[in-house]
């Protein structure tokens, strides 16, 4: 009987102690999971700070370096651009133009031939260059941008206003930043050599080899990570840009259209 009786009186307590325990125990797994849990999140925030930096680093490299293959492209197009227009220009006689006459050109700015081979090299370049937004004396700035908006007035539209200033800032831009080169190449033994012409009324004969060499100063427009490919500042000190320079080398098309006096015949009667 005592047993049953202190058996009884033992249960009783126990009974009532023992959800009070079960609730102490599942807060106290509750508060370590919750730790747990936050332990994760801090480590992972500071893993992505390490990485992060690194991973943009990498991401903007990437994209500089794409905009610089693109830019090299653009400017190969412009060698082959001016030396197809050196090979047209050339060989005309612009002596009433204040030009040079037929198979002749002077490497001075301002003249018809020279003027119209440089064109074709920074016209050709320009839709990957940086923007200039001071004033130029370049008459084909205004020409550009008349000529889009007529082309918009063409179609019934208004002509946007990025064909005022973006379009003429990255003219002037190419014009300012694009530089060319008239060279003839020089066989000896075999070997070709490009030899720059000097300035002067310089001749050319049929068919002779003309080569064109482009030098552009490419903007540079990723920042953080440009100076890794720099090669210069602009002298405005508005950013760096990367040189890139090509050739291409054209047969010159001045063939001298006047054809020799013709013999007189004299008719022969029986």
């Amino acid at each position: 009987m005592k047993c049953e009786s202190h058996g009884r009186m033992a249960a009783g307590p126990l009974r009532r102690v023992w959800p009070g325990m079960c609730a102490r125990v599942r807060r106290s797994c509750a508060l370590t999971r919750r730790c747990a849990l936050t332990q994760e999140s801090g480590t992972a925030t500071v893993e992505f700070c390490m990485v992060f930096p690194i991973v943009l680093i990498l991401v903007l490299i990437l994209v500089q370096f794409t905009l610089l293959m693109v830019g090299n492209q653009f400017v190969h197009y412009a060698a082959f651009a001016a030396t197809r227009s050196a090979i047209v220009y050339i060989p005309a006689d612009l002596r009433a133009d204040g030009g040079t006459g037929r198979n002749s050109i002077s490497l001075t700015k301002g003249t018809p031939k020279y003027d119209a081979i440089r064109a074709a090299a920074y016209l050709a370049v320009m839709p990957v260059c940086g923007k200039l937004d001071e004033s130029s004396e370049d008459l084909r700035t205004n020409e550009l941008v008349d000529g889009l908006r007529d082309h918009f007035t063409s179609y019934g539209q208004d002509a946007p206003r990025w064909v005022g200033t973006l379009a003429a800032d990255r003219l002037k831009y190419a014009a300012k930043n694009t530089d060319i080169q008239i060279m003839r190449s020089i066989v000896t033994n075999g070997d070709v050599e490009l030899e720059e012409v000097l300035p002067g009324d310089e001749p050319f004969g049929p068919r002779e080899a003309i080569t064109i060499r482009i030098e552009h100063k490419f903007n540079l427009s990723v920042p953080y990570i440009r100076g890794f490919f720099a090669d210069g500042e602009h002298d405005d000190g508005r950013g760096k840009y990367a040189l890139i320079s090509a050739h291409y080398t054209l047969t010159n098309e001045g063939i001298n259209p006047d054809l020799p006096e013709q013999p007189t015949l004299q008719r022969i009667t029986r």
